[in-house]
């Protein structure tokens, strides 16, 4: 589990870090690390996973408009925002209308980005945040 672990680290430290078209920095590696052994993600650690895949944050997303605060325990609802918006969801008719927590974490789920076990208000742990960051990076190379 441990092997499956430390292989799933570093591809996705690969393909973010070519995504993004950078030499592999020792900043990005010891942050992946530390975030594989959070029991609980933060606003900031989504925010920080998201500009290792986009480079810089250069859209006006709707989560930026919540009330966020880097420190805030991360939830599914949260990452959702973020997600849809990155990955411009558009199949959910009600989160087309609302763009909610809500209606984002349903989009996700019929995306397959999440399973539909959980709900919106469920908080993220850290390895679950980079497992889901690669199932981002999954269904943008499908597109």
């Amino acid at each position: 589990m441990k092997f499956i672990r430390i292989f799933l680290i570093n591809f996705l430290l690969l393909t973010v870090l070519q995504a993004v078209g950078i030499a592999q920095d020792l900043a990005q590696i010891m942050f992946i690390n530390e975030l594989d052994g959070k029991r609980v993600a933060t606003y900031g650690d989504a925010l920080r996973m998201l500009r290792f895949q986009v480079g810089a944050i250069s859209k006006s997303y709707t989560y930026l408009d919540k009330g966020y605060f880097d420190d805030l325990k991360l939830t599914k609802g949260m990452i959702s925002l973020i997600i849809a918006e990155h990955l411009e969801l558009k199949q959910s008719f009600m989160y087309r209308i609302f763009r909610t927590e809500r209606y984002a974490y349903r989009a996700c789920v019929a995306e397959n980005l999440f399973s539909a076990d959980g709900n919106e208000n469920d908080l993220m742990s850290g390895p679950e945040l980079i497992g889901l960051f690669l199932k981002v990076n999954e269904f943008k190379s499908r597109r």
